[in-house]
């Protein structure tokens, strides 16, 4: 407590000095805590964005149909499972048919190319997915023998809305399924592969077409906020057991995100790792100074009995106590602004970058957001950062001798 005492006096003793460094390790801080703000704010806007266009937070299926994507492994719910997917807090969800087929104009020397049907309750769905919301021309299917296509699937058919086409695939017993049916609108989600090879029809029609019964391909399962994600695993879970379905989490239906939001994170941490230098050069310019300057008290307080590992200690505690006003400083500045933002994000209004956002479908917004366990990380980060500053200063103090003092004199 004597050295904590003495640490904290010496801060005083050239206050110009100490009011710079604090002021620029509360700079660094600033801009690190903003920096993270915006990853994580942006991190939130990419999941919620890969998310809610199709997969879910969760999708359940039958185990084994992800490697077969055989209808002989369709998902049929009990009235059990049903009823607790119904119960479910904080989440909807909706069953879904999924197939692979081959789709052409109704005329008569058009070509076929490859098509990933989606059979979706529209009911259901539409409050939760984006893909039925991205219609931009005509309606989602009503009827049956309806479809809607993606925007560039339907170009290249060289259809439009309210044309017919042909629609051949395999099904459940292995025949030769075909129909003709018509389009009612199309869809741009800003993914070549929806856009150019995916058609969406009623679940229950596309039921019907392939004689699947009530066989589901999946089930997804939507949370309202991220706060229910572990509940709602724990409880799908216990509904649907391990030895006869999976459940998986959003992490392992979009592994490209997760794997990018990785990327993201280093090159978040190699930029503040470029600032956090610029805070060890300039606390070692800081506390080197004082050290030189202080030649005379050190070799006093070693005539006085004090060791030098408590001289040592002595001059790493002052680098901490200004690391921590500045860590404080750079705090209370930054949350309450980082908390405004959070709740009113900036809307880009260039138009190149708006179309630059758009383009991969996401909104022209500048999110902000906090991640807690970098608000934890942080901290440690720049107190660890002080203490390496003040190593070399403390240990030339503290070979301080009684003699170097008299010299100094």
């Amino acid at each position: 407590m004597i050295l904590l005492r003495i640490a904290w006096r010496n801060l005083g003793r050239n206050r110009r000095r100490t009011a710079l460094t604090v002021a620029a390790a509360a700079f660094a801080t600033l801009l690190c805590l903003a920096n993270l703000a915006i990853s994580a704010g942006s991190q939130k806007r990419w999941i919620a964005n890969a998310v809610g266009l199709y997969p879910g937070h969760f999708q359940v299926s039958l185990r084994g149909y992800r490697d077969s994507r055989s209808l002989d492994d369709a998902l049929a719910l009990t009235p059990e499972q049903t009823a607790a997917l119904d119960a479910l807090p904080g989440a909807g969800w909706a069953p879904r048919l999924e197939a692979f087929g081959l789709i052409s104009a109704d005329s008569e020397h058009a070509t076929g190319r490859g098509v990933g049907l989606f059979g979706l309750d529209v009911a259901r769905e539409a409050g939760l997915s984006r893909l039925l919301r991205s219609v931009r021309v005509g309606a989602p299917p009503a009827s049956p023998r309806e479809i809607a296509l993606g925007d560039l699937l339907a170009k290249n058919l060289g259809v439009a809305v309210g044309d017919s086409v042909i629609v051949v695939s395999a099904d459940a017993f292995g025949s030769q399924a075909a129909d003709r049916f018509r389009v009612t609108g199309t869809f741009h989600v800003g993914s070549d592969e929806l856009d150019g090879y995916g058609a969406i029809a009623g679940l229950a029609d596309l039921q019907e077409f392939l004689q699947a019964g009530a066989g589901l391909a999946h089930v997804a399962v939507f949370a309202r906020d991220t706060k229910y994600l572990p509940d709602l695993g724990a409880r799908l879970n216990a509904a649907f057991p391990a030895d006869r379905y999976e459940v998986l989490g959003w992490p392992e239906l979009v592994p490209d995100l997760v794997q990018f939001i990785r990327m993201g994170d280093v090159g978040d941490w190699f930029q503040n790792g470029l600032l956090l230098i610029v805070v060890v050069f300039g606390l070692l310019n800081t506390v080197l100074m004082s050290v030189f300057e202080r030649v005379r008290e050190f070799g006093v307080l070693r005539a006085l009995g004090l060791r030098p590992r408590a001289v040592f200690g002595l001059v790493v505690l002052e680098s901490l106590l200004l690391s921590l006003v500045g860590i404080a400083a750079g705090f209370a500045i930054g949350i309450p602004i980082v908390m405004y933002l959070e709740n009113h994000p900036i809307f880009i209004v260039r138009p190149d970058m708006r179309q630059s956002f758009e383009v991969f479908g996401i909104e022209p917004v500048l999110q902000f957001g906090f991640a807690r366990s970098e608000l934890v990380a942080l901290p440690l980060v720049l107190l660890a950062i002080g203490v390496l500053a003040a190593l070399i200063p403390a240990a030339r103090a503290a070979r301080g001798r009684p003699v170097d003092a008299l010299r100094a004199t």
